[in-house]
């Protein structure tokens, strides 16, 4: 004799109640997690670009200039005929906007960067592959604990304060 036994209607409720439960800790902790997500992608995306600019001077024999500002930063190259710095405008060197609720600090060889229009850019990424010595501070107005620090001592590799090499 061979009995067939299923789940009881008690059973199967407990067990939507718990999914319940979880799809809203999840639902709830989402933004967070997002938000993560779009940090950790601006900060990567800054070090890679820069990095890459920086080959770039290396290999055109090229000198370039960055302009970071509080919500965006730019790239520039000098143009030696013109004697002036032009504005990148092929990606991924475009000028870049950052989300809302970030934000960056920049200090240039021990002071803070001012933000303005200036002739020259602040940065400079020479075709010898020095940069200028920065500190660049990445950070989220809405959560204090999310906050890198870019620097550059002028010649080696660009790297994360507190974090190990790669």
């Amino acid at each position: 004799m061979c009995l067939s036994r299923g789940f009881t209607l008690i059973e199967i409720l407990v067990v939507l109640f718990i999914i319940s439960i979880m799809t809203g800790i999840a639902v709830v902790n989402m933004p967070s997690f997002l938000q993560t997500g779009d940090f950790d992608t601006e900060t990567d995306r800054l070090k890679v670009v820069l990095e890459m600019l920086r080959e770039e001077a290396l290999v055109q024999a090229n000198e370039y200039g960055f302009r970071p500002e509080r919500n965006r930063y730019q790239f520039y190259i000098y143009n030696d005929l013109q004697q002036s710095w032009e504005q990148l405008q092929e990606k991924p060197f475009k000028e870049h906007g950052l989300p809302p609720d970030f934000q960056i600090e920049v200090h240039v060889e021990g002071h803070e960067l001012q933000f303005g229009e200036d002739e020259a850019p602040p940065i400079l990424i020479l075709s010898s592959g020095e940069i200028t010595p920065f500190e660049l501070q990445f950070e989220s107005r809405l959560e204090a604990d999310q906050q890198r620090t870019l620097e550059s001592d002028g010649y080696g590799a660009l790297a994360w304060l507190g974090e190990d090499a790669e």
